[in-house]
Order: structure tokens, then sequence, then C-alpha cells
């Protein structure tokens, strides 16, 4: 099984994706994580994906597919994974293809999380997260409970340097630029399945549409293949 959530920054990948990890029993693969982990250990890589994020820009494919490889090739991976944040061009659209085919996995599902560009913005530029143990916050819809700390090991939030209101402009219009034709990739060249999701509703709300989704696209298959 392999599953793509997919959607701008700020959609609600990361608040999902620990969800269907504890009810799939698969890895939850990030992306996004794969960068901030790179960043902090400031090598020559880390400086380059900590600049390049600092001003909303864009990783280069060709680092983003070797750290997503390497990840991928992890023994808790051999029955399935859910990636967040990838694929983010055609061309990672295609590479992830090509190692779906050499690992003998079946096509993605690709949930696609719909949230307009002004919930986004609001979302982005007031997002905090933990740096121990990576819980994200939003102060407007969901702050925690004691200011400026995280609920569960009361460490200081801090704040992304991407994730500022003038960053947010520009990872949106990055994402609507090069991203926008993988979602036409995957409806129109039989790549994988789409289902799309509102994403502009309660966390839990979202998640129960996911798995409603996921009901049709993915168990039901497997069964009618099971009872042939």
């Amino acid at each position: 099984m392999v599953l793509l959530l997919f959607g701008p920054p700020g959609c609600g990948k990361g608040t999902q994706a620990p969800l269907f990890r504890e009810r799939l029993g698969i890895p939850a693969v990030s992306t996004g994580d794969m960068l901030r982990r790179e960043s902090e250990k400031r090598s020559s890589v880390g400086k380059l994906i900590d600049g390049l994020l600092a001003e909303g820009q864009l990783v280069p494919d060709e680092l983003v597919n070797r750290l997503l490889e390497a990840r991928l090739a992890e023994e808790d991976c051999h029955d399935g994974f859910l990636i967040d944040g990838y694929p983010r061009t055609v061309e990672q659209a295609a590479h992830l293809n090509d190692m779906l085919d050499k690992l003998h996995f079946p096509r993605p599902v690709l949930i696609h999380m719909d949230v307009p560009d002004r919930v986004l913005v609001g979302r982005l530029s007031a997002r905090w997260n933990c740096p121990n143990c990576g819980a994200i916050y939003n102060v407007l819809s969901k702050p925690p409970k004691d200011p400026g700390r995280c609920d569960e090991d009361a460490a200081l939030l801090t704040q992304r340097k991407d994730d500022t209101l003038r960053t947010a402009y520009r990872r949106l219009e990055a994402y609507q630029r090069l991203t926008d034709p993988v979602l036409a990739y995957y409806e129109e060249a039989e790549a994988g399945k789409v289902v799309h999701v509102n994403g502009h509703q309660r966390p839990e709300a979202v998640f129960e549409e996911i798995k409603a989704a996921l009901e049709v696209h993915v168990l039901v298959p497997v069964r009618a293949r099971a009872r042939g």
C-alpha cells in the first residue's frame, strides 16, 4: 500500500500523517522532516536546504530524491508507506513511479487536501512547532494550552524560518507553479488514483473523510482480489 498526502503548504498534511501511521501500521515518511533534519546537521547540504527554505523556495529534485530513496530502503517500509510532502514536481512523480516499480509496489493513492489560499496563509504565518517532539501548533486554530510551550513536553515553541507571512506567499506561489501539474499527471496519466478531500475542516473531520475514501479506493479492491 502506498499513500500520498498531497496539497499546498499548511493544508494539514503533517497533522493527518501520524493518525494514519497509527491506523494502518505503516510508516509516515515526511520529506519536510527529512529536509529539516539535514538542515539541523549544519553540513554543506544542510546549509543549502536552510537557505532555500528561508526564502520560500523548493529544494532541488535530485537532493529530495536521494534522501527519499534512502528512507524507503529501510526495513519498516517493506509493507508499504505513506508519504507526506512528495512528489512536488512531475519529475519527482515519475521518479517515484520508477521506485515503486523497482520495489514491486502498486501505484499510489493520492489524497489531495483542498484548502483556500487565504486560509493557508493564515495557517502558515501563525504556525509554531516543538523542536523536541515535532508537534505543530497554530495560534489561531490550534494554540498550545500554555502559550509558547509544547503540550507534550513543555519545551519552548519555535517558528520555522519559512513560516512568516512574507515567505508564506512565496511558498504558495512556488507550490502552485510547480506542483499543480503533478495533480494533472496523476489524474490524466493513470499513474495512480486521486482522491479529493475538504481540508478546511476540523482535523477529525478530515481524518474521517480520508478514511471513507480509503475504504473505496484501497480496502475494497484488496478484498476483491482476495476473493478472486
